[in-house]
């Protein structure tokens, strides 16, 4: 929670900031293929999807020149020489995954949406960073369409929490790529499941294997 509260007073106290200042924000957009295992839904468990990552970057030289803003109870969360990700709140209602699989007998559809992730890092050099990422909450989304022995379609909703293991490659200022594991969690929403299919239809986590190439261009932004 701390940490929570922490990620909008630094952003509060920037755009409180009495003498404003001009600096350059990298915008980072990255898109690639992702690789879904979602067990008990519909015949296949393995389905085709992308991954987006959309975000404004928030550098250690800003995070530094900006340092007195900071309250000092706070300080201590701060991680002065890691990036901060952050998004308008518009666009959280751009599915961080998208779920897409047209086969005749077990076409699948759905996103996975997301608000709030806070991750640590335990190996990091110049061009490689390993971390853990805990997504929460995420909400999840599927329209199926079943062979027999599962309901012919279904709509299903989940609430729940993502972590992800994420390697990151920094091959220069502009231009990374991220391969990573995430494994979601969810509470099923309003699912009408009967007694003898829940063993077997209960939606509660999925795995996803993603490459996204992210591309970083700058903007200048007063903060």
């Amino acid at each position: 929670m701390k940490i929570f509260v922490l990620f909008f007073v630094i952003l509060v106290s920037f755009s409180w900031a009495k003498e404003k200042k001009e600096v350059e924000i990298p915008i980072n957009i990255g898109i690639g293929p992702a690789y879904f295992w979602i067990p008990g839904v519909v015949g296949k468990d393995l389905h085709p999807g992308v991954k987006f990552d959309l975000y404004a970057v928030i550098t250690p030289k800003i995070l530094h020149e900006y340092e007195d803003k900071i309250p000092k109870k706070y300080k201590k969360f701060v991680n002065m020489d890691g990036e901060m990700h952050v998004s308008p709140l518009w666009m959280s209602l751009i599915p961080k995954y998208l779920i897409i699989n047209p086969e005749a007998e077990s076409s699948i559809y759905g996103g996975i949406w997301s608000i709030l992730g806070m991750s640590h890092s335990f190996l990091k050099s110049k061009f490689i960073e390993i971390e853990v990422d805990l997504t929460l909450p995420t909400i999840s989304y599927l329209y199926t369409n079943a062979p027999k022995n599962y309901p012919e379609t279904q709509n299903l909703w989940g609430v729940g929490a993502m972590l992800r293991l994420e390697n990151t490659i920094k091959f220069s200022e502009k231009f990374l790529t991220t391969l990573a594991y995430g494994h979601n969690f969810n509470l099923p929403l309003g699912n009408a499941y009967k007694e003898e299919d829940k063993a077997e239809q209960r939606w509660i986590q999925a795995g996803v294997l993603s490459l996204v190439l992210h591309y970083r261009f700058t903007i200048k932004q007063k903060i």
